[in-house]
């Protein structure tokens, strides 16, 4: 009987088809496995002390539901917007300034609980040495409003007009101008400037005008021109260096609610056009209630109530 020797050959072939079978099997695994996708940890330099290591293996929904940073979308890092500059930005976002400034305080206290209800910026202009000009003032302090003394100066035909005691004239030497003005500021405590009771022909000449400025400045007091005629105050001003602002519209020349709203919206305007504006008032029961429901008003539109003292340059 006769023993048929091994078949080499053919158990090479076997081996190799077992070979290439398992590496078939072996590339679809890995294609399958491409869903699981690496981490890449940050080198050691990138990372904070302290921080832990990542986790080298995450899953695809591991990925999505990680919340994003804090104040960015998905993960994406927000861009901080730039903070506004210069006017043109500023006037974007507020329409303008607005100073409003009441004269005449200072004969009685009948429009107190009036005034009280106005919690915006209010400039109070009083007259000196009037029955209630000290009381006003210190009214005017605990509510948080500005006080200017309303100075008493020489109009253009006087005769027509009841002129206040120790109203200062052009013709008067500078002694006795000095003199009225201590009295004047002893009487108003608490003030930040003044402006011009009258003073059309006062206003008008520089010799006098130079005598109350430089007072003015030594006191580190403000001037505001109530702007009743032609004034050379803008320009002295300039000369001797003292904070100055001028009036831009008056409020109350009739004592009517429609005619003062006509004239709170021509000062609206000019405040968006220039960016600041003053007006000037009185105190008057009919001015009052018509300010107690402008300005919430003019403030939701974007204007802004400042005391006349943010205004002077």
């Amino acid at each position: 009987m006769m023993r048929h020797k091994p078949n080499y050959q053919k158990s090479i072939y076997v081996l190799l088809i077992i070979v290439v079978i398992e590496a078939v099997f072996l590339m679809a695994s890995c294609q399958k496995k491409e869903g699981i996708r690496p981490v890449i940890e940050k080198p050691r330099a990138e990372r904070k002390k302290g921080q832990p290591k990542v986790n080298p293996v995450r899953s695809k929904a591991q990925e999505v539901t990680a919340p994003p940073l804090a104040g960015t979308s998905n993960g994406a890092k927000k861009k901080e917007q730039p903070k506004p500059e210069g006017r043109e930005t500023y006037l974007a976002t507020v329409q303008g300034k607005i100073a409003i400034v009441l004269d005449d305080w200072g004969y009685n206290l009948n429009n107190i609980e009036l005034l009280k209800q106005i919690e915006e910026p209010l400039t109070l202009a009083i007259l000196p040495r009037r029955a209630y000009s000290a009381r006003i003032a210190e009214l005017a302090q605990e509510l948080n409003k500005e006080v200017i003394l309303h100075l008493p100066m020489e109009p253009h035909q006087e005769k027509q007009y009841q002129l206040e005691p120790d109203t200062i004239l052009i013709n008067m030497p500078k002694q006795e101008i000095l003199k009225i003005l201590e009295t004047d500021f002893k009487s108003v405590p608490g003030l930040k400037g003044i402006s011009n009771h009258m003073g059309s022909q006062a206003t008008e000449s520089e010799d006098l005008m130079k005598v109350i400025f430089e007072e003015l400045k030594k006191r580190k007091l403000y001037f505001l021109d109530s702007l009743t005629g032609k004034t050379i105050c803008p320009k002295l001003a300039l000369e001797v260096k003292l904070p100055y602002a001028r009036r831009n519209v008056f409020l109350d020349n009739k004592s009517d609610a429609e005619y003062i709203l006509g004239q709170l919206e021509a000062l609206a305007k000019t405040a968006k056009q220039d960016g600041f504006a003053v007006g000037i008032g009185h105190d008057r029961k009919k001015t009052l209630e018509v300010l107690v429901r402008a300005m919430p008003e003019l403030k939701k539109r974007g204007f802004k109530f400042v005391y006349a003292s943010e205004i002077v340059n």
